[in-house]
This record gives C-alpha cells, structure tokens and sequence, in this order.
C-alpha cells in the first residue's frame, strides 16, 4: 500500500511539471504564430500591390492589438480589405510600429507600392511572459518583409 502511494505521488509531481512546460511551450507557439501572421500579412499586401498595380497600406493599431490592411491608402480615403486582425491572443501584444511616412515622419503605417517599394521601418511582437522580441521589418527600397527573432 505504502508503495502504491508513493508511486502515485511520484506520477503527480511529474504530471504538474509536465502541464507547466506545456503551457509555456502554448505561449510560445501562440507568440510565434502572431508574429508569422502579421509577416504573412504584410508579403501578401506587397505581391497584391505589384500584381494589381495599386498601393496597399496596413495600419497597426497597439491599443486594441490589431492591424488593418487598406486598399489605395490607410483609413478613411482607402478601401478595408477584410476585417481588422488581431494577435490572435490576449497574452501577445504589438510593440511600437515605427515606419518611414512620405512627409518624413514616423507612424504606425506601412504602404507599399506598384513601383516595388514600401515605407520602411518596423513592429514589435512581445509575449507578455517572455523575453523572445519578434521583430518585422520592411526595407524601403525593395519592399523586403523579413522576421527576425
């Protein structure tokens, strides 16, 4: 009896340890699939662009964690494609869209162009229980998206 019980603590300790590890390996995933997401996001809005030979806009907005992508300009002279997105999780925020703007200030917008160029700059992804920063950035020269972290 008695090793019955110490057996059975045995598998309980281990079973707390191993639902520890799995919720954190869910964050990560949940983070790691934002991130994606609004990389795929953005590589689709420039192959739109050059294929319809039209200019795509994708305004992030960090307060609500989502992002909206526009035909022609961002917010009310353009065109929403779609609903706006968000991270996909409560617990994976946006962090500080930082782009080029043609009036040569920095905003939370991302246009790219029929010609192949885009506004450069960059977003954040951050898990609110981690330290992984993914960070998204567009070259202004070749409208390259890449994801880094």
């Amino acid at each position: 009896m008695i090793e019955l019980l110490v057996g059975m603590v045995i598998v309980a300790i281990l079973s707390s340890l191993s639902v520890s590890g799995w919720a954190s390996y869910q964050r990560a995933n949940e983070h790691r699939a934002a991130a994606q997401a609004v990389t795929s996001t953005l590589r689709n809005a420039q192959q739109l662009s050059l294929a319809e030979a039209v200019t795509y806009c994708i305004a992030f907005d960090t307060a609500a964690n989502t992002y909206q992508v526009y035909k022609f300009a961002c917010g009310a002279t353009g065109t929403a494609v779609g609903s706006a997105r968000g991270t996909g999780s409560s617990r994976v925020d946006l962090l500080s869209p930082d782009f080029l703007q043609p009036s040569s200030s920095s905003g939370p917008t991302v246009s790219f162009y029929p010609r192949g160029s885009a506004t450069q700059g960059s977003v954040q992804i951050r898990r609110d229980s981690g330290d992984v920063i993914y960070t998204i950035t567009v070259e202004g020269l070749t409208g390259r998206v890449s994801l880094n972290g």
